[in-house]
């Protein structure tokens, strides 16, 4: 007979090895860098720098996993004011249309303005946050997902212009290996309850 432990690992492990499209996520938005930070474990960050103002934006950060693809991003560079975190962001005109190379969790933004996050997974339109950011600098928005998502479209409210002035996002999902090491975790926890 099988312990109801293990039938919850054998649940756990399946649904983790199994996310489909059709699977909508519970999403945690935040406003606060901290709190982000602290419960989205380790993140990758584009500053936006090195380039020259008006450097169009498509494969630069391919390397990094994330492809701009929507065609319409400019580097806005040395504005201290509207880019405090090192005078360098992203001018994404209506959006910016993010591809990343594996799925992943997390992602957020330091912003002027306000923005909203549309993720999605395999095509398929899985959250849309509310508006974050009241107008101004220094803003912070962040999400994180407990379904992966390999896409994400970042537009402001009813279309205006929509800037970055830091992009965060990660980790990317475990690989076979992870999960398997995970599920042989939990069989050794169900082994030593039942010994």
């Amino acid at each position: 007979m099988v312990s109801r432990m293990f039938r919850l690992v054998l649940v756990a492990c399946s649904g983790a090895c199994c996310v489909g499209p059709s699977l909508r996520a519970d999403v945690i938005e935040y406003t606060d860098k901290g709190e982000w930070q602290a419960a989205g474990g380790e993140f990758t960050t584009i500053g936006f720098t090195g380039y020259p103002d008006g450097t169009w934006i498509f494969e630069q950060y391919a390397y990094l996993g994330v492809h701009f693809v929507d065609g319409a991003d400019l580097i806005v560079c040395c504005d201290f004011v509207t880019f405090p975190m090192d005078g360098a962001g992203l001018d994404g005109n209506a959006e910016i249309h993010l591809v990343f190379d594996a799925p992943i969790y997390t992602i957020a933004a330091d912003f002027p303005g306000n923005l909203m996050f549309d993720l999605y997974n395999d095509g398929e339109l899985m959250y849309s946050s509310s508006m974050m950011g009241v107008g101004g600098i220094g803003n912070f928005g962040g999400l994180i997902s407990t379904s992966p998502f390999d896409e994400a479209i970042i537009h402001s409210w009813e279309e205006f212009q929509v800037f970055l002035d830091d992009l965060h996002f990660g980790p990317p999902i475990p690989g076979a290996s992870g999960l398997g090491l995970l599920g042989v975790a939990f069989v050794g926890i169900v082994r030593r309850r039942r010994g």
